[in-house]
């Protein structure tokens, strides 16, 4: 009865974002355990989230949703990436995503949103001259990932093979692979 009682203690703990234990990995923060635990336990309760919700009136509700922002701040976080013009890192905007990812919900379903200015920044041009890179804030990246994450599979599918432009895992240089592939049959 006794190692009964344990697994029943260990079955409690299942779904917490720590496995039970009061603090994560030394590299984990709460705003992370908070994004890890939402993107778990919200895919599971959340229907909206289906990706074949490809009816218009749901899809502001799919990318709005708790798991879809969670999962889109933790794409944003891996990507890592410079501050906007508001300064704010993406390890800041992680620490508070517990305040602000219910905020954030709201806006977007109340279509409230409005996405912040570009910083501007000028690369340097192997071959002389500068390049323009516009940096968006750490807050608009993470709704255009979550954006991404639910227009992507439903268009997706839909373009043309030879499509090459802005998908992914495709580019300038698959289009030009392609290219000669076409050329020597």
């Amino acid at each position: 009865m006794k190692s009964a009682g344990s697994r029943q203690l260990a079955l409690a703990f299942a779904d917490s974002p720590t496995g039970g234990r009061d603090r994560g990995t030394q590299d984990e923060s709460r705003g992370k355990r908070y994004l890890l635990h939402t993107a778990k336990v919200n895919n599971r309760k959340d229907p909206a989230t289906s990706t074949a919700a490809a009816d218009s009136e749901r899809a502001m509700e799919s990318v709005a949703s708790a798991h879809n922002l969670a999962q889109a701040l933790l794409n944003v976080s891996r990507n890592k990436g410079a501050p906007g013009v508001d300064d704010q890192t993406v390890e800041e905007v992680v620490e508070q995503a517990p305040s602000l990812l219910p905020k954030l919900q709201t806006a977007l379903l109340q279509g409230t949103y409005q996405p912040g200015d570009i910083r501007r920044v000028w690369i340097e041009k192997p071959g002389g001259g500068q390049r323009g890179l516009g940096i968006p804030n750490v807050m608009d990246r993470w709704v255009q990932q979550a954006v991404l994450q639910i227009l992507e599979p439903i268009f997706e599918p839909t373009f043309h093979a030879s499509s090459h432009g802005f998908r992914p895992n495709r580019g300038a240089h698959t289009a030009i692979a392609e290219a000669k592939g076409m050329n020597r049959a």
